[in-house]
């Protein structure tokens, strides 16, 4: 007969399990997925009602600079390559300039950038041998480094990452049916533009911050993004206040510190000219127009006079000052002082083809077609 004791560690050994109730899962799933698909419409609705709009690309400053750039690696028909900071980006409508030269430019410029290093890396590590276009944004230009996105965009470019690329193609694919994943309108973007909160000293200040300006489509074509357009309006006040920050009206250059601009701008750009004519290509050099404070600020420097003719009449190269032409600069809308509108995007891409072919010509004494065109040939007059 067992002790009681064993009894006890028999009853104590034993497994007990919890019986779980039978749950109707089918059910709840197909509530979780009609919430979820709920979720996202209303996401989605509020997103379109603010704006943003699918079949857009927010990862154009980086992953589709790389994109683009890679077209120059591949055999190709490119004639034209634009360079240049965001000016040059918002103002050129691809589809128009193709009409305007008969071949497709490629559209290379980055914001916040100098045109410096893409032109270096054009030059230097293509065989491109046709026009590369350098839109000039005063003082931007003389950054001659990678500036806010010339780093990542070559990196990206060079040795992108296997989560890099994958990313890429997934967040691109999914833009062009969702308007929700528009950059601008993510959480944090949306707590630091809208919320209104009571500033407090050494708290990071809302509403000052980086704001969408643009969307971004296929082969990089940019253009402002609606909001911004309207003068006056709380999107549109906000990359005005943006700007504000960063332009002094109180003071001009010092000389010493002009003189020096002007120096690296020649001594870098100088060689690639003459590299570039030597492939059978050739540089030109196109000064953006704008308004508001950047152009006082332009005018307190005297910047036509102090910078842009020394610099240019060194670098032997065409160029194109659009304020030299109304119909490039004062009859345009520049609605935040620094790029152009999606109607004047129009216009000028319109209207600067004629201009560069008319400089091109009186600089080289030859058509611009010698280089853009079927019949093309090596220029031996260096």
């Amino acid at each position: 007969m067992p002790s009681s004791t064993s009894n006890s560690e028999h009853e104590n050994s034993a497994v007990r399990y919890r019986e779980i109730p039978t749950q109707p899962w089918v059910n709840a799933t197909f509530v979780a997925a009609l919430i979820v698909v709920a979720a996202i419409i209303a996401w989605e609705a509020l997103a379109r009602s603010m704006h943003h709009i699918p079949g857009t690309y927010q990862s154009g400053f980086k992953e589709m600079w790389a994109e683009e750039r890679k077209k120059l690696d591949a055999p190709n028909d490119i004639r034209i390559v634009i360079t240049g900071s965001s000016r040059i980006l918002w103002a050129t409508d691809l589809d128009i300039m193709q009409q305007q030269f008969g071949t497709r430019p490629i559209q290379l410029a980055l914001p916040g950038t100098s045109p410096a290093i893409f032109v270096e890396d054009v030059v230097n590590n293509t065989d491109f041998d046709g026009l590369v276009l350098v839109g000039i944004t005063p003082f931007l230009v003389n950054w001659i480094g990678p500036g806010y996105f010339g780093g990542p965009a070559l990196d990206f470019y060079k040795e992108p990452s296997p989560s890099d690329i994958s990313g890429f193609y997934l967040h691109d694919f999914l833009s062009e049916y969702l308007a929700f994943l528009d950059e601008a309108f993510s959480l944090p973007e949306l707590k630091d533009h809208y919320i209104q909160l009571p500033q407090r000293e050494g708290a990071k200040v809302l509403n000052q911050q980086g704001w969408k300006l643009g969307d971004v489509f296929a082969d990089r074509q940019t253009d402002m993004w609606p909001p911004v357009e309207q003068v006056g309006s709380f999107d549109n006040q906000q990359v005005i206040n943006f700007w504000t920050r960063g332009i002094d009206l109180d003071k001009p250059v010092p000389e010493e510190k002009r003189q020096e601009m002007n120096q690296g701008l020649i001594d870098f750009f100088r060689p690639l000219v003459e590299k570039q004519r030597q492939k059978g290509g050739d540089i030109v050099f196109i000064r953006m127009p704008s308004s508001g404070d950047y152009l006082r600020k332009e005018l307190l420097n005297d910047y036509t006079e102090k910078f842009w003719k020394p610099v240019m009449s060194e670098l032997n190269a065409p160029y194109l000052d659009s304020f030299d032409h109304p119909e490039l600069s004062t009859d345009l809308e520049i609605p935040e002082w620094s790029h152009l509108s999606r109607q004047s995007q129009d216009d000028w891409s319109e209207r600067v083809p004629a201009h560069i072919e008319r400089v091109y010509q009186t600089v080289r004494e030859k058509p611009l077609k010698t280089i853009i065109g079927p019949d093309r040939k090596k220029d031996d007059t260096l």
